[in-house]
């Protein structure tokens, strides 16, 4: 296991925000002998931080004849020496170096090092590992099977083999390859996928497949989509009712309430030569579209969370409970409007309101605990410097359950802050919060992996701060984390937080995942 996770995250980085900015010039011969013979002045120190600095110094050096050295670095005792090499391989741009990095994929049969040389790819894309890479999609190793999924979707497909090849792996037994061979062929915009993602919206044994097929259908933009929706929209249930919603509104660019029969009088008065709008069209209506679909929401009646709503019946609430949590909140800024709403939200029997966060987390979840319908699952996860869940694993809304989480969550107050600060527990460990929602072990898990369980699809994330304790602190390797993990979780993550200096890093985890962001009031 990586317990090092700078250069991995790195490269997610890189892929996410379009690509390679590194130099593409090969290095000259002098540069590379000078390099070289740096690296082999240091690589060898019994300090695995010197080590570590002289694979990252090395790889700066843009030349075929570092690779072999790099790749030697993968055998490295130290995992902190062996997760720099990821991002020292991607730095190497020239075609030796495609050529190298893509003939050690056929003979080096160590999987963390295949998975490393795919991971450079998926930033460099180099077409030379084509054919290896529809090797690893068709072969019986789970973990390469994924990454050449994923693969396949950036790499240009030569002569339609990327979606022969990804629409066999709609076959795979195992979610977590549909999941990426579905999101693939969305990428490469496949419309012969189209029938088969509709077949597997209704049919996959899997809510995450089953989730993945709704999300791809706007990017096929093809009006045959809409009449499978609206009938779909009527027979999902929980949390997949909300994806056909938003997914509809994503393809025609209308607003109108997630209630099939009122699609169904807009698409019978449609004339017969309309076509879903295009993404620029799309992107004109989306301030127009978010809104409209804040008001609808989700809802079938029920009591909004701290304003936000849901169908889904398997939801997880994460709130933060660190010391910081015990502050008050300040409200005195917000428009008259915007303190009258407030203080009726939170506001208490004696005419008075709650103005901790602490207390407003707790009386929220616990007013909206009791509105709960029976047939909902639910889990609270309680994390400070450590993560408590209430219960191992969902449990159904029933009488003794939800008095039983009633009870629980009634001890949340300042002066249990206290007591829990003076254990040397107030601090945030974000990271162990995350891992706790995917069912991972409190340590990063940087490969594809089948260990683990995943309890519920909606995700009610409370928090007032920055990460400061667990194994990733900072807020950007932390990001990308989240979504390498999430790509094939596709978990809805609601965020509510106090104040906004945390907005940048929690803001993409609502956005990017389908949920809501709500900021409550800032903190003192």
């Amino acid at each position: 296991m990586l317990k090092s996770l700078t250069a991995a995250l790195a490269l997610v980085l890189l892929l996410l925000t379009g690509g390679l900015s590194a130099q593409d010039k090969e290095a000259t011969r002098e540069e590379a002998d000078a390099a070289i013979a740096e690296y082999e002045k240091y690589g060898k120190n019994s300090n695995e931080h010197v080590r570590r600095s002289a694979v990252d110094d090395l790889g700066n050096c843009n030349h075929p004849d570092v690779v072999p050295l790099l790749l030697a670095a993968m055998e490295d005792k130290s995992d902190t020496v062996r997760a720099t090499v990821p991002s020292a391989l991607v730095k190497q741009t020239t075609k030796g170096a495609y050529f190298q990095l893509t003939r050690e994929l056929g003979k080096n049969k160590d999987l963390d090092t295949r998975l490393a040389i795919l991971d450079t790819f998926k930033v460099n894309r180099p077409q030379v590992a084509y054919d290896k890479v529809l090797e690893f999609a068709e072969g019986k190793t789970f973990e390469l099977r994924v990454v050449a999924a994923q693969l396949l979707g950036l790499l240009e497909s030569e002569n339609k083999k990327s979606e022969k090849a990804l629409m066999e792996l709609l076959k795979d037994s195992e979610p977590q390859v549909r999941i990426v061979a579905i999101d693939s062929l969305a990428r490469l915009k496949y419309k012969d996928f189209h029938d088969l993602c509709l077949k597997t919206m209704r049919e996959d044994k899997d809510w995450r497949v089953q989730s993945a097929a709704v999300a791809a259908i706007p990017a096929l933009r093809l009006k045959e989509s809409v009449i499978p929706l609206i009938d779909f929209l009527g027979e999902a249930e929980g949390r997949l009712a909300d994806d056909v919603y938003h997914t509809l509104v994503e393809l025609t660019g209308e607003d109108y309430p997630p209630k099939p029969e009122r699609w169904k009088k807009w698409w019978d008065r449609l004339p017969p030569t309309w076509e879903p709008p295009s993404p620029a069209e799309l992107d004109a209506r989306r301030e127009k579209l978010a809104k409209s679909m804040a008001a609808y929401g989700a809802s079938d009646g029920g009591r909004p969370y701290h304003g936000i709503q849901t169908r889904s019946q398997r939801i997880l609430f994460v709130l933060d409970v660190s010391y910081s949590m015990k502050q008050k909140v300040v409200i005195k800024d917000l428009s008259e409007t915007e303190q009258k709403e407030f203080k009726e939200r939170y506001g208490k029997p004696d005419g008075t309101f709650y103005d901790s966060k602490i207390e407003i987390a707790r009386e929220e979840l616990i007013n909206y605990l009791a509105t709960l319908p029976p047939y909902v699952s639910f889990n609270i996860i309680l994390f400070n410097s450590e993560v408590k869940k209430w219960k191992p694993g969902l449990v159904k809304a029933s009488g003794g359950s939800r008095s039983s989480a009633i009870k629980f969550l009634s001890r949340l107050d300042p002066e249990w802050l206290d007591s829990v600060t003076t254990q040397g527990k107030g601090s945030t460990n974000t990271f162990g919060a995350m891992n706790a929602v995917f069912g991972l072990k409190d340590e990063p898990q940087m490969k594809p992996t089948k260990n683990h369980k995943v309890d519920g699809d909606t995700v009610f994330f409370l928090t007032d701060g920055l990460p400061e304790v667990g194994e990733i602190t900072d807020t950007d390797q932390l990001l990308e984390y989240f979504f390498r993990i999430n790509n094939t979780m596709k978990i809805c993550f609601h965020v509510i937080t106090f104040g906004v200096s945390n907005r940048s890093f929690l803001k993409p985890m609502a956005e990017q995942t389908g949920g809501r962001y709500v900021e409550i009031a800032g903190g003192k």
